[in-house]
């Protein structure tokens, strides 16, 4: 499976600090691309720089960062919800993507291929220790059934993957639906291609759309982030 398409993917550049607004614009555009966003997707395709700048703004406004010129994992997430199906997927319970926090790679890559598998939809993956985002488009390689459980009905997660299909928003990252094996992207040298945990503690604020209160670093550091499609 490769989610990725040519012409509907756009850098983040000039903006440097866009990394989470390039890539659910261009993460959207793939859905919409793909006629994949089901019942209430609103989405207009467009790589238009401006549209770039807009959806940062609006995610500095609903993220969980007290300052600086960025946004994090609940700003992607919010974004990615409010653009493509509008303002009654912000809540728990409501969302078509959602953050997630694992304490392993192999559990963070494998919950990613099977909701790659079961929505058909691109993964956003917190790269560079959390300080940058990258999109997971695709796999390739796939062995075993990702749906398989036991008896209790957890997942057994005995099936994997030859490697990913991984696109990065950063031009001077020469990431564009680059196939990444899975040893490459659990253990390389290169730092801006290795899925690591994070380590951010910026996010100092609680995330409002969810039940309880807890600051939002605490839901992610030290653990592989990713925002996943659910529906």
């Amino acid at each position: 499976m490769n989610l990725y398409a040519a012409g509907w993917f756009a850098f983040q550049d000039p903006n440097m600090s866009a990394c989470t607004a390039a890539a659910a614009r261009s993460m959207l555009n793939f859905i919409a691309y793909r006629h994949l966003g089901g019942s209430g997707f609103r989405w207009s395709m467009t790589n238009s720089g401006s549209v770039r700048d807009m959806i940062l703004a609006w995610e500095r406004a609903h993220d969980t960062l007290p300052g600086g010129t960025g946004s994090d994992p609940h700003g992607w997430r919010n974004a990615l919800n409010f653009f493509g199906w509008g303002e009654g997927t912000l809540d728990a319970g409501y969302r078509v993507y959602d953050d997630r926090a694992y304490g392993t790679y192999e559990n963070a890559v494998r919950s990613a291929i099977r909701q790659m598998v079961w929505t058909k939809k691109p993964v956003g993956l917190l790269g560079w220790r959390g300080g940058h985002s990258q999109i997971m488009t695709g796999y390739y390689g796939l062995r075993g059934n990702p749906f398989a459980r036991d008896s209790t009905g957890k997942y057994l997660n005995r099936f994997t993957v030859t490697g990913f299909y991984i696109t990065d928003p950063l031009r001077k990252s020469g990431i564009v639906n680059k196939a990444v094996s899975w040893s490459t992207l659990k253990s390389t040298t290169n730092y801006k291609l290795r899925f690591q945990p994070y380590y951010q503690r910026d996010s100092t604020q609680d995330d409002p759309y969810t039940p309880g209160f807890i600051p939002a670093r605490d839901e992610w550091y030290g653990k592989f982030v990713l925002i996943l499609p659910f529906r």
